[in-house]
């Protein structure tokens, strides 16, 4: 389980919380005294429920998947198969997973407990003894309209089960009971059969087993099941015009154990509440229920639009790019402007948490797009506990002309802009916040034919410092041995095409460790275009040699500066990733 699917979870959650309690609120002050519509209206807010979902409230958040072609698990020389293999080192401790293992495990141990049940069940009837003809048996069925096997057994309640061969189990008890009690049971169970109630009970124990950890899912499914038994309740007073011997029998059986998952004939703390209903004639006219009928309807539609608008889910879409290729569509640059899960949980910057210093960062390439001024690009950075930029997005794309001009508008050249500042800043590498994750703003200002610079409360200011923040030291000389007049990559200065690439070998060691991630390197290019050396800028210690071995092998086109050939320092990634 990642961060946004337990994000969405979470939303799911608290809109089904919020649409239960309104429908609790909203059954106790609009009272309607037909079972049946008490029925339907409890199966229609359970049925809303589940397909909150689906619903078109969301937001959404692209992921972009980029870089290069994907690393394949090779051997290491010398390193014979089947050698062992070293210590390995224990990853940081996933709560986010260990979540989703509890859920999945809980909704594992759920649905065994309902397998459990249907087993026991059938042990239950084989054990049974199937009921002799007698003429209370075939009343009820007349009564009912509706024919099932009946057998008697040793203990429990009155319970109804199976799709095609329904089967009425009725504890050895009854048999001592009077005529009147013994009709009115099997008229109770006989309606459920002819309802097919026994779907719908089947139904619902597979939602509880999925949604197990939702006490409000749990309240709900326990309402709709009562108000079935209500309407059970209703229809078998009306056939058999029994009411006395009706409440006699809940009375004998609301202590017997049940028999799950079937539904229970009687229930103890459901006792006072059916046999008032059972008591009482209640009459609602047509016009009180269409007009309650109504009612609730728009005020539980208003309710569930307010839920997924307040508690919205998110929306992951792909978008399928690859290094040095065209910007992605319109529709995943719009997307880059949503809020994270991460930047949600952001603390405000104060002078106990300030941004922290950065020690690494990468110059947005200008866009090779013509535009009549300057261009700012404002994006949000949400810096983890590591110092690692987890989340870049825009907050604003806009133009502006030259001194004494009016401001002219960025259409459809945005989007590269946007991609160059996001690709660059999700480089960057800062020192550890006192308290992560922290979120800042960064407005960076694209000139024609220049070298994009960030902006300070709209003025042009040293490349790369947010305000309030410490300048960044510079980078780093070049080593001992590196030419004296190489170039790096940045502004004009393009970078060069690779033309051959080589593949890191996976380190055993690191396999082992389920270590992975980036390994961020400067390399020197010669005037020939082979990597003459390269160095870690941001090291994965089992990766970083697998990752300089690479990159010395690649080859890239020579760089001309003027016409001649020229020595140049650019920055490369190597992405290590476990997979098959």
């Amino acid at each position: 389980m990642d961060a946004t699917l337990l994000g969405n979870l979470l939303a799911y959650s608290a809109q089904v919380t919020f649409l239960v309690a309104l429908g609790a609120g909203l059954a106790a002050l609009v009272r309607i005294d037909a079972p049946a519509v008490r029925y339907v209206y409890w199966r229609a807010l359970l049925a809303l429920c589940l397909v909150l979902p689906w619903l078109p409230a969301r937001r959404s958040m692209v992921v972009t998947i980029t870089d290069t072609t994907p690393i394949r698990l090779l051997p290491a020389p010398g390193f014979p198969a089947g050698a062992p293999t070293a210590p390995v080192i224990a990853p940081a401790f996933d709560w986010v997973s260990l979540l989703g293992w509890v859920l999945v495990g809980g909704i594992a141990v759920r649905l065994c407990w309902v397998g459990l049940g249907l087993w026991r069940l059938r042990q239950v009837r084989r054990a049974g003894i199937i009921a002799p003809l007698c003429r209370v048996h075939e009343e009820a069925q007349d009564l009912v309209r509706a024919r099932a096997e009946i057998r008697y057994v040793s203990s429990g309640q009155p319970v109804t089960f199976g799709f095609r061969r329904p089967v009425v189990l009725l504890p050895e008890m009854i048999r001592a009971q009077s005529d009147q009690i013994q009709q009115v049971v099997l008229c109770h169970e006989l309606f459920h059969v002819r309802r097919r109630d026994w779907i719908w009970v089947v139904v619902e124990e597979v939602v509880k087993a999925v949604l197990w950890f939702h006490p409000a899912i749990l309240w709900l499914i326990a309402r709709v099941r009562l108000a079935r038994e209500e309407v059970v309740d209703e229809l078998t007073v009306l056939a058999t015009s029994q009411r006395r011997a009706y409440l006699e029998a809940l009375l004998v059986f609301a202590d017997a154990p049940r028999q799950a998952p079937a539904a229970a004939f009687a229930r103890r703390r459901h006792l006072f509440r059916r046999m008032v209903l059972i008591s009482k004639e209640t009459v609602m006219s047509s016009r009180r229920i269409l007009v309650s009928v109504a009612t609730m309807t728009a005020i539980i539609a208003a309710g569930a639009w307010s839920a997924v608008s307040v508690f919205p889910m998110t929306e992951i879409v792909l978008a399928q790019g690859r290094a040095g290729t065209s910007s992605p569509p319109l529709a995943a640059i719009a997307g880059q402007s949503q809020v994270g899960p991460i930047e949600r949980q952001a603390k405000p910057i104060t002078p106990e948490n300030p941004i922290p210093r950065r020690t690494f960062s990468v110059t947005p390439q200008n866009p090779s797009v013509e535009t009549s001024g300057m261009v700012i690009v404002s994006v949000r950075v949400v810096i983890d506990r590591q110092g690692r930029v987890a989340e870049a997005r825009s907050t604003g794309v806009g133009a502006r002309g030259g001194r004494g001009t009016a401001p002219e508008p960025v259409a459809a050249p945005s989007e590269a802009f946007l991609k160059a500042a996001i690709d660059a800043v999700k480089q960057w590498q800062y020192d550890p916040p006192a308290d992560a994750p922290i979120a800042f703003d960064v407005t960076f200002a694209f000139m024609p034919g220049a070298e994009p610079r960030m902006m300070l409360h709209g003025t042009p200011a040293v490349f790369g410092t947010p305000a309030g923040a410490i300048p960044p030291t510079p980078p780093p000389p070049p080593p001992p041995g590196w030419p004296a007049n190489a170039v790096r990559v940045g502004g004009n200065m393009k970078q060069p095409v690779k033309t051959k690439h080589v593949a890191p070998v996976y380190p055993p060691i690191a396999q082992s460790a389920n270590v992975q991630g980036v390994v961020i390197l400067e390399a020197v290019i010669g005037v020939d275009g082979k990597v003459q050396d390269a160095r870690i800028l941001r090291s994965i210690p089992l990766l970083d040699q697998a990752a300089i071995d690479a990159v010395k092998q690649w080859e890239f086109t020579p760089t001309l500066l003027n016409g001649t050939p020229v020595p140049v320092i650019m920055t490369a990634t190597v992405q290590f990733t476990l997979g098959n």
